[in-house]
């Protein structure tokens, strides 16, 4: 998972196109730490063989709901009848539809859910799979830029705060190395709030404008194996924090850094990287949902079998100690934000 080294630690990630895939690797132990669903953290918690506690959010919206371009749907109640493929049965996105579902009045059986792979939508609402989709992103944005998709809504203006990602640690690493999760949720929430609200003229550490010479040192860390490589921006890209985290979004992602661009800028609030805090009564409304709608249907919650916040959250490390991201002045790049 790790390599340590003077500067702190150094996670290794690793990318997956599919719920079931990390899932079962968190639960056989190949993994300690993943950004997961909220309502599956909270099956995971409740009903997995390997128990895993949500420590920190992993950002804010960020999610959209997709029709083609040309459809004639306006709002929900539009898409009465009609199919919409949801990324994981145990998904937020789903809790989202059934509050859509009673604000317009349907009934279960007015719109059909289809559990289908996040990469796969853009493709499969072009092939009129289905007549919406709704999605984290960058997958909605993907059908956007492509020019047969509308975004229908976001979840900003539906569902304010709205909450899709969340990081989880096994205890099994919660109860042997706590200042491993420490650093973890210390770093996640120091990038949250470089992105947000960092300063627009300085770079953070690893990334250099074209034409730049990256220092021998860095060279040399990243033979090491204790730095990543180093990142060379396109001048006329732009600097802001959201410019830099797409660059790095692409390095670690395998994304275009233009789609990660349009994603973090096009509005600039479509996914926000603070107020990431456990909030209890953001989790209250997601379980009352969960339990409704038989998230929990392996072991239900009842008066004598309990399942509340303390179960499933452990909000110790977000107490923790605050970290500051190594940044340096960007003078005489000549970029400037996109507008």
């Amino acid at each position: 998972m790790t390599e340590h080294s003077d500067a702190g630690t150094v996670f290794a990630s690793k990318r997956y196109t599919n719920w079931p895939a990390m899932t079962e690797d968190l639960q056989a132990g190949n993994l300690h730490a993943a950004f997961i669903l909220a309502p599956l953290a909270m099956v995971l918690a409740r009903e997995g063989t390997k128990p895993v506690k949500i420590v920190h959010l992993g950002h804010r919206d960020g999610t959209c709901m997709v029709v083609a371009k040309d459809s004639p749907y306006q709002t929900f109640a539009d898409l009465r009848g009609k199919r919409i493929a949801i990324p994981h049965r145990y998904s937020n996105q789903r809790v989202l539809i059934e509050r859509l579902k009673e604000q317009n009045g349907f009934n279960d059986s007015d719109v059909t859910l289809i559990d289908f792979p996040p990469p796969e939508m853009p493709a499969g609402l072009k092939a009129g799979q289905f007549e919406a989709y709704i999605v984290g992103e960058p997958h909605a944005a993907r059908a956007e830029i492509a020019g047969f998709g509308r975004i229908l809504y976001y979840t900003k203006d539906i569902w304010p705060n709205f909450i899709s990602c969340v990081l989880v640690v096994t205890q099994e690493l919660i109860d042997r190395q706590p200042e491993l999760v420490q650093e973890l949720v210390s770093g996640i929430t120091a990038s949250g709030e470089w992105i947000d609200q960092g300063p627009e003229d300085q770079l953070i550490a690893g990334i250099y404008l074209e034409g730049e010479v990256v220092p021998e040192d860095q060279l040399q860390a990243t033979a090491d194996g204790t730095l990543p490589e180093a990142i060379t921006m396109p001048r006329d890209f732009g600097i802001s924090p959201r410019m830099q985290a797409a660059q790095l979004g692409g390095l670690y992602y395998g994304q275009p850094t233009d789609l990660l661009k349009y994603v973090l800028s096009k509005p600039p609030d479509r996914v926000k990287y603070t107020d990431l805090a456990l909030n209890r009564e953001d989790f209250a409304e997601i379980q009352r949902y969960a339990e409704r709608l038989g998230f929990f249907s392996k072991r239900p919650v009842t008066a004598d079998d309990p399942f509340g916040f303390e179960d499933y959250c452990d909000v110790r490390f977000e107490r923790g100690r605050a970290r500051s991201l190594p940044l340096r002045p960007a003078a005489g790049s000549g970029a400037e934000a996109p507008r």
